[in-house]
């Protein structure tokens, strides 16, 4: 038997997807850093889900779907980064599956210190993730603070191995599920997620509620970090308008997935709409303050769109 037969009989540890769509040149920095990995690669797969690209994506998986025997590319056709993220999912054959973005990078540790959280911590974790280093292609402006940061996927809670506080999950760049525990509650909605140009999101969110509300708890370990790129043509007020936007109307579709009467559903979305302090504020000479409270404007403006127009 040769050795790359010997790999394929090998019951993975762990699975990687990486869900991608039209991004071929980032992605190739994303496979080459779990190249890297120190896990040894007979323990882990990774699963390239094309979603649907018209780039020379599926070009560069059947490159490295033939040159490395635990990598393995599938086309998802149909449009959505839940979908894709739900096709892996039935497709992992490893206990875990590690949800990578396809523009970040992994560290060499990564996958090593993720099993290592699993297997390690008691009680178990239902979900392990770490820090998002931005990998800013411009030097990143004074308007974005902290708090502006979340919009930018980036999160760092510190050099210290941690429980996740209530209501406070890992971000989709880099978070790690039990397989079994995330087909328990039927993985990601896919009425939520990117689509194309729609930055809708909150899917993750969604799930993660689900799960904590299970009794599941998500672990932060701050070894397994990942490196985010952000390019520049979002890094500007009108991006983070638009994903502000989209942000609220991710915020309705959730609040109607979960069951929120419609009452306060309209009753939320006219109070956040028509607070005047958000208004006044745009009159601050701190370009920073005007940012953040017209990114709230425009979220708030967002969830009005998807309750009282999108019915």
């Amino acid at each position: 038997m040769s050795l790359s037969e010997n790999q394929e009989n090998v019951q993975p540890l762990i699975s990687v997807a990486i869900c991608t769509h039209n991004r071929a040149d980032r992605l190739i920095l994303a496979l080459d850093g779990l190249i890297k990995q120190s896990l040894a690669s007979q323990n882990f797969e990774v699963l390239i889900i094309d979603n649907a690209s018209q780039d020379n994506t599926q070009e560069i998986g059947d490159r490295y779907q033939e040159k490395y025997s635990n990598f393995r590319y599938i086309y998802e056709p149909v449009l959505g980064l839940s979908k894709a993220r739900n096709s892996a999912l039935n497709q992992a054959k490893a206990k875990y599956i590690a949800y990578l973005d396809d523009d970040a990078i992994p560290s060499e540790e990564w996958l090593e210190s993720i099993l290592d959280s699993f297997t390690t911590v008691e009680p178990s974790p239902v979900c392990v993730g770490g820090p998002i280093y931005g990998l800013w292609e411009i030097p990143k402006p004074d308007w974005i603070d902290r708090s502006m940061e979340d919009f930018f996927t980036v999160l760092d809670y510190g050099s210290k191995p941690k429980w996740f506080k209530t209501n406070k999950f890992p971000y989709g760049a880099n978070m790690t599920y039990r397989k079994e525990s995330l087909k328990s509650v039927g993985g990601f909605n896919e009425k939520l997620g990117r689509k194309g140009k729609k930055l809708l999101s909150q899917e993750e969110l969604l799930l993660n509620i689900i799960l904590e509300q299970q009794g599941g708890k998500f672990y932060y370990n701050p070894k397994a970090f990942v490196q985010h790129w952000v390019p520049k043509e979002r890094i500007n007020a009108e991006w983070l308008l638009s994903r502000s936007y989209w942000q609220g109307r991710s915020d309705a579709i959730a609040d109607k997935v979960i069951g929120k009467p419609l009452y306060y559903q309209y009753q939320e979305s006219l109070s956040n709409l028509l607070n005047l302090k958000r208004v006044i504020a745009q009159l601050w000479p701190q370009k920073k303050v005007r940012l953040t409270t017209r990114s709230r404007i425009w979220r708030s403006w967002g969830y009005f769109v998807e309750v009282w127009l999108n019915k």
